[in-house]
């Protein structure tokens, strides 16, 4: 009996709170809450639960080989599935040395300091994905993922007969990164890492943006998510990547780094066209970088592009011809997977997909405008 209450002795207890329970979501929610501790044997706990509540669990059970279920707040949503499940969670990664103008870390990686600055304090709030509607539930001063953009800056060819446009241009981006202090990590073409704005500090990157992971929902990823930017052209989705060797050694390193030290799940590693969003006309891919050809696996990620964009299945999202013709066809597996999950959600609900999806729009405009008061109270200093 150390260590664990007996299962004979946990589970009725578990029976009669789920049977005091009205409504047949909470139940569901509370059973699966519970069901972390010890497995309930099948003949007893579900006995007070009503059809549909069982028809419910089903389809939470229910499983493809790209899709696994979970019933959360009266509908049905693929949970995010961290990348590189099975292996050990963050890489293992520590600093080595820390100069004025330079850091080593027990990967190789170097990471400039010349250039860097504070910018705002990192504060941002997050909404549960469990509950939506339930505004935000929890604040955080370090970053929950990275976004990986690209300059789209003017590039000259990677050879030595470019060598003094090359260092020219790099210099160019670099002081016009720094001035309007757009990311925090730059990557030259040189594979050389520079640090322009400060880890606990926001950068301008990323704007109007939406991604989640299993448990929480992130709006407006400056505050959130760290931004690292390729100096590249990111090209269509349907091109190969044109990054260079140098290039895609130090983009891994760096994120191996990052991840380490703040314990970010691969799966909130993904790029700017993933994330970003046109509230005015509710589209997603305002910004396109990166929408289909960042090489995740090179990166030491899993293909993130598989992963469902929770800004159409979470807020009602739509996307236009233009993100169709300038994402290719990696993207889309994830959008597909992103409309399947809205359209089970608005059969759950009983709900025409339109009508549900303007549901889903209502919510993200008041999340915004809370969000964006909170920010403008910030500023002028407001207590909280």
């Amino acid at each position: 009996m150390r260590g664990k209450v007996p299962h004979r002795w946990l589970w009725p207890l578990i029976e009669w709170r789920a049977g005091r329970i009205g409504d047949e979501v909470e139940k569901l929610r509370f059973l699966q809450r519970v069901s972390r501790f010890s497995p309930p044997t099948p003949r007893l706990h579900l006995r007070r639960v009503t059809m549909s509540a069982v028809a419910l669990i089903a389809a939470a059970l229910a499983s493809t080989s790209q899709l696994s279920n979970a019933v959360v707040y009266g509908k049905i949503r693929p949970a995010i599935r961290p990348a590189g499940a099975g292996r050990a969670a963050f890489p293992d990664v520590w600093l080595v040395e820390q100069r004025a103008d330079y850091e080593i870390y027990s990967n190789g990686l170097r990471v400039e300091r010349l250039l860097e600055v504070q910018g705002k304090p990192r504060h941002y709030g997050l909404i549960d994905r469990s509950a939506p509607d339930g505004g935000i539930r929890l604040w955080r001063s370090e970053p929950a993922g990275i976004v990986y953009h690209a300059t789209e800056s003017g590039v000259a060819p990677f050879a030595p007969s470019e060598n003094q446009a090359l260092k020219r241009m790099g210099a160019s981006v670099l002081e016009y990164v720094r001035e309007r202090q757009a990311y925090n990590y730059l990557i030259d073409r040189f594979g050389r890492v520079h640090r322009i704005v400060r880890d606990n500090a926001v950068a301008n990157h990323a704007g109007y943006s939406v991604w989640a992971d299993s448990r929480w929902l992130y709006l407006n990823l400056n505050a959130s998510f760290l931004g690292v930017a390729f100096e590249a052209r990111s090209g269509s989705g349907g091109e190969a990547h044109t990054l260079n060797p140098a290039q895609v050694h130090a983009g891994r390193i760096l994120t191996e780094m990052l991840r380490a030290r703040y314990g970010i799940p691969a799966a909130n590693c993904v790029t700017h066209a993933q994330v970003s969003v046109n509230p005015s006309n509710m589209r997603v891919g305002y910004h396109t970088d990166w929408a289909g050809n960042l090489p995740f696996p090179e990166l030491g990620l899993e293909d993130n592009y598989a992963l469902a964009p929770p800004s159409i299945s979470e807020f009602g999202f739509r996307y236009d011809p233009a993100f169709v013709k300038s994402t290719g066809a990696r993207l889309w597996t994830g959008v597909a997977l992103a409309e399947q999950e809205l359209r089970q959600a608005a059969i759950l609900a009983g709900l025409p997909v339109e009508e549900y999806r303007k549901r889903l729009e209502r919510r993200y405009k008041k999340t915004l405008t809370a969000l964006q008061a909170w920010s403008a109270g910030e500023e002028r200093g407001d207590e909280s």
